[in-house]
């Protein structure tokens, strides 16, 4: 049987057709610091040593995809908000641009060139990509929810649905240009572009305030951004159950989808329109037994990889205190179980 390169095996997942197995990955960032000695800090901020961990990584476990995970603040962070970072946790913001909501109008779409830490993130990718030559490379945008989120407060802004829906409509109109200006910025690096929206699940808000307030936009920016070549990935934390049928009317290619929410219905209602991602419990890669670890991962491959248009990761992003070992018994998993019963295509 032919050798395949993770590149390989994600573009065959992409194409609904059959490599030697199933392409996998875990969702590794912090981890892979620890693993090379780098405080979260200087994972953060520094381009070099976040690729050196990121390089660590893959040499240790070889996963097919590569994610460059950072933090859901940089876009927030070149628009005014304040961070402290910790040496050892990551970011947080001290002061969030729209305390007063007036100040909405003084905001400008950053330039990702230019602003805050959006272009360390951009020569992160592209040192990735340069040095990762078999795996696929993967960069995040924080998508518009998100966004507002992070300029607002969680608490604020769901009190602003109510209280003044044309202000949150405002918002979004904003952080929609900002998640489509840093996709756009983002694909000139060469990874695979990913919209990260981990607020925009029903374990935070209803399905009602996703189709008024988030469905729109996340509708318009997946559509500009394909006009434009780009092929998008979202990835949505916690429970969806209730909006995956809107997750997929979106018109973006992929949905990361997180333990909490049924692979089996998504499976089902995706009918291979589009590729699914997921869903391994993060716990288990701190709790969890081998046997379990192996249940878990079998129960994904028989749920989703039957039609091809399926790549298994976990949920989320692993903890930065998952074991070395639990994550070798996801990799060593994903090989005992993930080989198609179907002939390989080249």
């Amino acid at each position: 049987m032919a050798e395949f390169t993770g590149k390989q095996r994600v573009r065959a997942a992409y194409r609904r057709e059959f490599a030697d197995r199933v392409p996998f990955y875990p969702i590794l960032g912090h981890c892979n610091a620890s693993l090379a000695g780098i405080n979260i800090k200087d994972y953060l901020t520094n381009p070099r040593k976040c690729v050196e961990a990121q390089v660590r990584g893959y040499e240790k476990y070889k996963p097919d995809i590569v994610v460059m995970v950072g933090d859901l603040l940089k876009e927030a962070e070149a628009m005014g908000n304040v961070l402290k970072f910790p040496e050892d946790s990551i970011c947080i913001s001290e002061r969030v641009a729209l305390e007063d909501k007036s100040n909405l109008g003084k905001l400008r779409v950053p330039n990702p060139s230019t602003d805050g830490r959006l272009p360390t993130y951009l020569e992160m990718c592209r040192l990735a990509k340069e040095q990762l030559k078999d795996a696929s490379v993967g960069g995040n945008v924080c998508g518009p929810w998100t966004i507002a989120i992070s300029l607002r407060d969680a608490e604020s802004l769901l009190k602003d649905c109510r209280r003044d829906p044309e202000f949150v409509h405002a918002l979004m109109e904003l952080t929609t240009e900002v998640s489509h200006t840093s996709a756009l910025a983002l694909a000139t690096t060469g990874v695979g572009v990913s919209i990260g929206e981990p607020t925009a699940s029903c374990s935070l808000i209803s399905p009602r305030l996703y189709r008024e307030f988030i469905f729109p936009y996340h509708q318009r920016l997946f559509t500009q951004l394909r006009d434009a070549g780009l092929g998008l990935t979202i990835h949505v934390c916690g429970y969806a159950d209730p909006i995956l049928e809107d997750l997929i009317e979106t018109g973006v290619d992929a949905i990361s989808i997180d333990f909490p929410s049924s692979l089996e219905q998504m499976v089902g209602l995706s009918s291979g329109k589009v590729v699914v991602i997921g869903n391994v419990n993060t716990r288990l890669f701190y709790t969890g037994t081998k046997e379990e670890m192996e249940a878990e991962v079998k129960r994904c491959i028989d749920t989703a990889a039957k039609g091809s248009r399926f790549i298994l990761s976990t949920g989320c992003e692993v903890p930065g205190i998952a074991t070395e070992e639990r994550i070798r018994w996801f990799m060593e998993a994903g090989e005992k179980y993930g080989a198609y019963p179907a002939p390989a295509v080249a």
